[in-house]
């Protein structure tokens, strides 16, 4: 049997979080620690900025309330593919290159010891179930968004968001989320330049963060905590298995341990 007859096997790890929280680091620290294995990125997913609304009182583009922030059609239709394939399409553009995220190193032995351990595992999974296995990392600052709690008279079309969004939700293998204070992540932020998908550069205008940008990440994750508290409430179990890393208080090293130890366990034969 050939490479390209050999069905696949997708583990999905979803990796979501506050902009500037560390999500992109922590991927790509797994995708070294992972032989088989890429990262996608909802960023992406971003539509054009002719189709997201502006604001009324600035008069900038919000690019990241959730209902329109991402096309989740578009997205919800990848990862589907994605888990039935196991191939990225050839077509598919990722902006993340433009993108600088400050390096956060971890030690090259502990990749290589994960790295070794996964291809064990899946070099024992091919030989026994006549799989590959592959390692997708979505990572993404409105991953978990569900507008469950919308009401559904709203908007007919706020139905098909839904099933398209718990789609996403329940595709998931695993469900990681970087916590971090408000005033780092706006720090952060602040440091650093965006690429959209027409190739400008964004840089957030004077009041973005405070009218846009973190009150879209509080009503984007309020469901997910007890008493609706993002920013210290426990999980609450609405998100299934929820892996919560206070970023900012954990090493970087220890959150790859952590994760790697879930996805190198996990139950890959439980449909």
């Amino acid at each position: 049997m050939t490479t390209q007859e050999t069905p696949t096997r997708v583990i999905t790890v979803g990796i979501g979080g506050a902009t500037s929280s560390g999500k992109t680091i922590l991927a790509k620290h797994l995708q070294n620690c992972l032989h088989n294995s890429y990262i996608i990125h909802q960023d992406d997913f971003v539509p054009p900025a002719e189709k997201l609304p502006i604001d009324e009182e600035y008069g900038f583009t919000d690019w990241d309330n959730p209902p329109g922030a991402i096309d989740w059609d578009r997205m919800a239709a990848f990862l589907s593919g994605l888990k039935q394939t196991g191939n990225v399409p050839a077509d598919h553009q990722s902006f993340d290159n433009y993108n600088n995220t400050t390096p956060v190193p971890i030690e090259d032995q502990a990749i290589e010891e994960w790295r070794r351990k996964s291809e064990r595992i899946a070099s024992d999974h091919l030989e026994k179930y006549g799989e590959k296995l592959v390692w997708a990392l979505i990572d993404g600052f409105l991953l978990y968004w569900d507008e469950a709690r919308t009401t559904i008279s709203s908007a007919v079309c706020l139905k098909s968001w839904l099933i398209m969004l718990k789609r996403i939700v329940s595709d998931l293998d695993m469900r990681v989320f970087l916590r971090v204070p408000e005033d780092v992540a706006r720090k952060r932020r602040e440091a650093r330049a965006y690429y959209t998908p027409e190739g400008d550069t964004w840089h957030d205008p004077p009041h973005y963060w405070e009218k846009i940008v973190w009150p879209a990440y509080i009503r984007a994750h309020q469901h997910m905590f007890e008493g609706e508290d993002v920013v210290n409430g426990s999980p609450n179990g609405k998100v299934k298995d929820l892996i919560l890393f206070e970023s900012t208080e954990t090493k970087m090293e220890d959150m790859v341990n952590v994760v790697m130890q879930r996805a190198l366990s996990f139950n890959v034969n439980a449909k």
